[in-house]
């Protein structure tokens, strides 16, 4: 280029879009590499135990670039972890999976590992992160406190808490396998219809942990109140004595949903008293007490279950429908046989009074010796 005194900007003006050209340059390298974005960087595996096996996770990621991402390497920062990776070129838009695999063994307490991803993209280093606890080995029986022939479990009650009428709720309960050549396949006898029962993997290999995953379904159960099931478990098929994993949960009815003119209108039980004092009998005595129970409520009143607290005392109640304004009896039986000193025995009934469902009575007294 001849420089021209009679036009000096000539030359400015050429520089500047030399400048410029090296510049969008510059900028498109930039834009059109690839981009690797995770779904997660980080997975907590919680906390399992040393003899669970090797526990994995996938991190997921998607190539939002414009350009093939083209994973080089993926590094971890222990032997005990091992991940693998696609080697094929990630296109524009599509996805992959980097699989991390973490054996515990050795491994006890806390830990947290690196995994190192290698690429093209335009952050070319990325870390993701494993952690959780580890038991030891040795510690299996303070986990697994409640044995049933080879197989160990965390817990035999499986406690659902309180289940509204109609509803559902899950419970898992760990369970190990001690033997060391025999796998377990766990099974159980006269599941009732309100419950579902799985157990995970179906059979549990030696030295490895597994769970059995509860399903209750309250519409189901045709009871209220506490409800107690005692399930017999097979192990192979083979039953031990006086071994049962016990299901407990407290089926309520939901009376949330009532409107306030529903509530209005609601029945209401209401007792002329809740407590009998027979003073002092002879052991050999039977003491009979009716409970007088009157819905003073504007529609239909439904007994839904009376059970005493003892085998002792019996109750009846005369009917379990009452309409507005009628009443009705619970005829409460204590039986003294076999007793003695200070009694006080509970007589629970259930109905469909929203303000006061469950209503306690109480039978007292002294058994002479």
């Amino acid at each position: 280029m001849v420089y021209n005194p009679e036009n000096p900007m000539k030359i400015k003006i050429s520089v500047l879009s030399i400048f410029g050209f090296f510049l969008s340059l510059h900028g498109l390298s930039q834009t059109s590499k690839p981009v690797i974005a995770f779904t997660e960087k980080e997975f907590n595996f919680g906390t399992f135990s040393e003899i669970a096996g090797v526990a994995t996770h996938n991190f997921y990621f998607t190539n939002t670039g414009k350009t093939p991402l083209i994973i080089h390497d993926v590094k971890a920062t222990c032997g005990c972890t091992v991940p693998e990776w696609p080697r094929e070129p990630i296109l524009p838009g599509k996805s992959g999976i980097i699989k991390v695999s973490f054996n515990p063994q050795k491994q006890n307490g806390p830990f947290n590992k690196t995994i190192q991803v290698n690429s093209n993209a335009d952050d070319p280093q990325v870390n993701l992160i494993v952690k959780g606890v580890v038991i030891p080995a040795e510690l299996v029986e303070d986990v697994f406190k409640f044995t049933i022939g080879p197989i160990r479990l965390e817990t035999i009650y499986a406690a659902f808490g309180e289940i509204y009428k109609g509803q559902q709720a899950n419970l898992a309960i760990k369970v190990y396998n001690t033997s060391k050549d025999e796998p377990a396949m766990i099974s159980f006898r006269q599941i009732p219809p309100h419950l579902k029962i799985k157990v995970v993997p179906e059979i549990i290999d030696p030295e490895q942990e597994g769970r059995i995953e509860l399903e209750y379904l309250a519409a189901n159960v045709q009871d209220w109140d506490y409800v107690v099931n005692r399930l017999e478990l097979l192990v192979n098929g083979k039953a031990y004595p006086n071994k049962h994993l016990n299901i407990t949960a407290n089926i309520r009815e939901d009376f949330s949903r009532l409107t306030a003119a529903e509530m209005e209108t609601a029945p209401r039980a209401e007792f002329d008293n809740q407590s009998f004092d027979f003073d002092t009998i002879a052991s050999n005595t039977v003491v009979e007490h009716d409970f007088k129970l009157t819905n003073t409520g504007k529609s239909d009143l439904f007994i839904r279950k009376v059970i005493a607290s003892c085998g002792c005392t019996a109750v009846q109640p005369a009917k379990v429908q009452i309409r507005p304004g009628e009443s009705t009896l619970i005829k409460a039986r204590f039986n003294a046989a076999g007793r003695e000193g200070n009694q006080k025995k509970a007589i629970t009934v259930i109905t469909n009074d929203p303000k006061r469902s469950k209503t306690i009575l109480w039978i007292n007294g002294i058994v002479a010796k």
